[in-house]
């Protein structure tokens, strides 16, 4: 395999098992939620012991253990299960179902979920794949039916996850009957429990009361990590997927003082520079990583991220985006709101010549534009020249914004970057 000359290899390896840096790997431990873990698997006790399960509610910010602490639980209380099972006789034994959704794996082209969509997901993930529904083409009602008699064909609990649920919209009815199901009498054989999993500290306060009494039986709130948790979290990482002599203490320590800062203590951003970084030195030829290395990772991350968060906006932010990337490449910003306008009506014209989508007026989009100054992806520059001069506004793209990355964003949306004519548009 040495000999072996490749356009792919690196002259030096330091990753010796990739797989601990994937965000899908589950640890034998999880470290530095002991307070956390032992509310939380007071949820699953129940279900181990035969008894109707409880409703949860996880909340806390991106990267904080929420969902590998649910994977972590899951997986030892499936193996505990079987565990259990075979020393009692088939009668007396626990059957336990879990249906695991990703609710922002439904959103729509506006960016929102509804309960509709994601029981169209629950379905779909209980039946064969050539016995599946259309997202589109149903009442609701007759997939919620639906939903329930699938349910109702399985045994024991059922374990619903519901993860990213702060995507479902202000329709909330699956988040009320679900939890609720057999007590309403929509499913007979089997008992559900419902797991909600959120990075929207909002979110709980948005919800009807009604909702709060089903689905936040028990609230468990995950907080961020500190510097030094996410350099016992790093040191056990690196341990097991780096070569021993590939990493430093003093690595370990700048990609937890980095993710600690700049990312609110997550831990999945410290492992996922440590990770570039290693990826970077690789590259380089360099037998350790260095903080170099590190400081190339964090700004390719920081790229990353930025590009995520334009993606995650609604088409009509998109569409003023695309309209501010094209006046910055032509040399016309900052613009006034009006320019801006024009530039946005060219773009949504362009994109919806088929659907006869029209453009928001001026004081329709300047509401969102206003959301894209308060989310810090444009600047806005107020202009006063006194009673006689009068007042204006003219914006751009704030330090961290670029043209570049707003056409990335498309593609990673698989719009089509498609060229808009913004010339004589300006004031």
């Amino acid at each position: 395999m040495d000999n072996i000359n490749s356009i792919f290899a690196d002259d030096v390896e330091l990753i010796e098992n990739a797989d601990v840096f994937e965000e899908d790997y589950t640890p034998d431990r999880i470290l530095c939620r002991d307070d956390v873990l032992k509310q939380y698997t007071s949820v699953f006790k129940p279900i181990y012991k035969g008894r109707p399960p409880q409703n949860a509610f996880l909340y806390g910010d991106t990267g904080v253990g929420k969902t590998a602490a649910t994977k972590y639980l899951r997986e030892n209380l499936e193996r505990d299960i079987e565990q259990k099972n075979q020393q009692l006789p088939v009668g007396e034994r626990t059957t336990l179902n879990v249906v695991w959704i990703n609710c922002e794996n439904f959103t729509t082209a506006d960016h929102k979920t509804s309960s509709y969509q994601v029981a169209v997901g629950i379905v779909n993930r209980l039946r064969d794949k050539g016995n599946r529904i259309t997202g589109t083409g149903y009442a609701p009602q007759d997939v919620y039916d639906i939903m329930y008699e699938e349910l109702d064909k399985l045994e024991g609990t059922v374990l619903v996850i519901l993860d990213e649920v702060d995507k479902i919209s202000n329709d909330d009815t699956l988040l009320y009957e679900l939890p609720r199901s057999r007590d309403i009498g929509y499913v007979e054989n089997v008992r559900v429990g419902v797991i909600g999993i959120s990075n929207d500290y909002t979110f709980r306060k948005n919800l009807s009361p009604k909702v709060k009494d089903s689905l936040c039986e028990t609230e468990i709130k995950f907080p961020a990590y500190d510097a030094e948790e996410l350099s016992e979290i790093l040191r056990v990482r690196a341990r097991l997927a780096l070569y021993d002599d590939a990493y430093s203490q003093e690595t370990i320590s700048l990609c937890s003082a980095l993710a600690y800062q700049e990312a609110s203590g997550s831990a999945r951003r410290a492992i996922r520079l440590l990770r570039r970084s290693a990826e970077i030195a690789e590259e380089d030829g360099s037998e350790q990583v260095e903080e170099n290395h590190i400081r190339q990772a964090d700004k390719d991350l920081e790229y990353g991220n930025i590009v995520e968060s334009i993606v995650d906006q609604d088409d009509e932010k998109l569409y003023i985006l695309k309209a501010l990337a094209h006046l910055d490449n032509a040399g016309l910003t900052p613009a006034r709101t009006r320019t801006i306008h024009t530039a946005y009506a060219r773009v949504v014209r362009t994109y919806n010549q088929q659907r006869g989508k029209d453009p928001l007026t001026q004081r329709g989009m300047f509401n969102h534009l206003s959301k894209l100054v308060m989310f810090g992806f444009v600047n806005t520059i107020e202009h006063n020249k006194g009673a006689s001069g009068g007042q204006w506004n003219e914006h751009e793209f704030s330090d961290d914004v670029d043209p570049q990355k707003v056409k990335d964003a498309f593609e990673d949306r698989n719009l089509e970057w498609l060229h808009i004519d913004v010339r004589g548009i300006e004031e």
